[in-house]
């Protein structure tokens, strides 16, 4: 994983009578499934830190009566194959001035991604991010670099974001007025963080929804966002390539002339390119940092 990043801070709010704080220790290796199997269990999102000697420590807040508890979430991560110190304290309101320290700018060529208590800067084209309900405040490198790409597509019309997480590219696309976009995921709780994201832009054009990708039908658009895993990402460009009932492709997503693809670690960006070049996509640029990578892509 990135060095330090949060795929979302905890979604306690101020009028809860009390917080817990749910620590796991997990080995370096296992924190994208221990954030995943985390987040499974809470429905909350977490702040992850730096590895220290091979392992990583994952942070949950939650309201005392929703906290599962250090033994249950010992056992789903364990049940999930990923071992795992977990302890569980009371916290004070220290917690908010530390995840406000945490969460600051992130800002990708004209686009910054902050939390609603920074002011905004004059020239930039800013996304406001709660990160007490997102999931993905945009500092892992994918969405830094990712964010980076979508602003060199040479190209305006209509976007699909397939697995839109808070919003954060569907969002930077409208300011970078591109549109309209359908943004997608196949998480309810991922569907309603961007729609809410998007109301508290005030961004209009943005239509999202709840689709799986590979079973539902896909939007049709000209410029293809995803930070998603490479699994997925080749679920997709098959699915991209699969003609749809009465003519067309991808249940009506043919046509794809420019994609931005992330959640890619550096050694599998080939194996993304190779996947969407049925569809005459080839690649354009690819940037990278600490070991994730994006890549943009061209017909």
């Amino acid at each position: 994983m990135a060095t330090t990043r949060a795929s979302s801070a905890a979604s306690a709010t101020p009028s809860a009578d009390r917080i817990i704080r749910l620590t796991a220790v997990v080995a370096a290796g296992d924190a994208d499934v221990a954030v995943a199997e985390c987040h499974a269990l809470t429905g909350v999102g977490c702040m992850q830190g730096d590895p220290l000697d091979g392992r990583v420590a994952i942070d949950i807040w939650m309201p005392a009566p929703d906290c599962p508890g250090a033994d249950a979430l010992r056992a789903h991560l364990g049940a999930a194959g990923v071992p795992a110190e977990v302890s569980e304290a009371d916290q004070d309101d220290s917690w908010r001035d530390a995840l406000r320290d945490f969460h600051q700018p992130v800002v990708a060529g004209r686009v910054r991604v902050r939390p609603p208590w920074v002011a905004p800067v004059a020239g930039m084209h800013d996304v406001v991010i709660d990160p007490g309900m997102a999931f993905g405040t945009g500092q892992h490198p994918t969405t830094r670099t990712a964010l980076e790409l979508l602003q060199r597509v040479p190209a305006r019309g209509a976007v699909l974001d397939a697995g839109c997480g808070s919003g954060i590219l569907a969002i930077a696309a409208r300011r970078l007025g591109l549109g309209p976009v359908t943004a997608i995921d196949f998480d309810p709780d991922s569907v309603r963080a961007t729609a809410r994201a998007a109301r508290a832009n005030m961004v209009d054009g943005i239509e999202v929804r709840r689709a799986v990708i590979g079973e539902d039908p896909l939007a049709a658009a000209p410029i293809l966002l995803a930070n998603i895993t490479l699994e997925v990402l080749q679920v997709l460009a098959a699915a991209l390539a699969r003609p749809a009932p009465g003519g067309g492709g991808g249940g009506g997503s043919a046509g794809v002339h420019h994609a931005v693809l992330s959640g890619l670690r550096e050694r599998e960006v080939d194996c993304a390119v190779a996947a969407f070049a049925p569809l005459g996509l080839r690649e354009a640029e690819r940037l990278a940092q600490d070991d994730w990578a994006s890549v943009r892509l061209s017909s």
